[in-house]
């Protein structure tokens, strides 16, 4: 019984090791998901009161690259480097609200099913400035690193069974032994 306690807390301990690099590294993953997008917005309140880019917008998709909309006063938007289906895409209020709040507010949003964007908004005076990426190359790395992550621990759980049979094989063997020598009444464990 004790050598199976040993190892349960073995496969418990190299469990809760790959549990936590994976959603280390997967919150690592989606906190970056932010840095272009905050690069962007902070351009594009620094000129605030130039003309928006005369760029083609960009259809949201899972591809999409970075985008930037300006939101008036009234939370419409009134720039914008992408649509959705052809129209501005429109962020719930409460992000514009916590922007204009608190100076920023930072979001994953999903506008339609299957189309996840990190997003974030900063106050720039009365409008609120929103930059934003598809999150789908981030999540597509945490399907990599889960996979990666799972296929190790299965090996590391091999190898603890291959090791926690190796040495019940071997208590056997040596029980055995002693029996057939004589000292069956040593302690083993």
């Amino acid at each position: 019984m004790q050598r199976v306690i040993g190892w349960l807390a073995a496969a418990i301990i190299v469990t809760l090791i790959f549990g936590s690099t994976y959603v280390t590294l997967q919150q690592l993953g989606r906190r970056a998901a932010n840095d272009a997008p905050t690069a962007a917005a902070a351009a594009r309140v620094e000129a605030i009161d130039s003309p928006a880019p005369s760029t083609p917008p960009l259809e949201l998709n899972p591809d999409s690259g970075v985008f930037v909309i300006v939101y008036g006063a009234n939370n419409k938007p009134v720039s914008s480097t992408a649509v959705l289906h052809g129209s501005f895409p429109v962020l719930p209020e409460g992000v514009l609200e916590a922007a204009r709040r608190t100076g920023s507010d930072a979001v994953t949003w999903q506008p339609e099913p299957g189309l996840r964007m990190a997003v974030v908004a900063r106050a720039a005076g009365e409008q609120v400035v929103v930059a934003g990426q598809s999150l789908k190359p981030v999540e597509d790395r945490n399907w990599m690193v889960l996979i990666f992550l799972s296929a190790a621990w299965l090996g590391s759980m091999v190898v603890l069974g291959l090791g926690y049979g190796a040495a019940e094989i071997f208590r056997g063997r040596s029980l055995r032994r002693y029996a057939e020598t004589g000292d069956a009444g040593k302690d083993l464990s």
